[in-house]
């Protein structure tokens, strides 16, 4: 593991597990902070591609600063619908990506892991 604060460790560390099975890359951000990439998330049939690679940062100020945004590989819709409007276009660390904004604003340091949040918009990709 890569040196960080206890904190942003033991994060990476619940993504690695609630994630097993998949490829997790983790890169310091120089700022204290790293930023992850899981590869083959299961988003389910919605997609042209039923799985993609999600990637976030967690920052230095973690837990107290929520994992916003995240990015997945470019996604059409099978029903041929646009992306609303919590997802575009962007440019992630030198690929094409979408940007999901998906904010916490009620999120609690306690409860609310990175973890938690990459499920909880895998789940969300899922349901669109």
């Amino acid at each position: 593991m890569i040196n960080v604060a206890p904190a942003i460790a033991e994060a990476v560390e619940a993504v690695r597990a609630h994630f097993a099975g998949h490829s997790v890359v983790v890169e310091t951000d120089g700022a204290g902070g790293v930023i992850v990439t899981i590869d083959e998330v299961i988003i389910g049939p919605a997609y042209t591609s039923q799985s993609t690679w999600l990637g976030f940062q967690i920052s230095a100020a973690y837990p107290d600063a929520d994992i916003y945004p995240h990015y997945c590989g470019v996604l059409s819709r099978t029903d041929g619908q646009a992306h609303g409007p919590a997802i575009q276009h962007v440019q992630w660390r030198d690929r094409p990506a979408l940007q999901i904004s998906r904010r916490s604003n009620h999120r609690d340091p306690r409860v609310d892991s990175a973890a938690l949040k990459a499920e909880r918009i895998r789940r969300w990709l899922a349901d669109q």
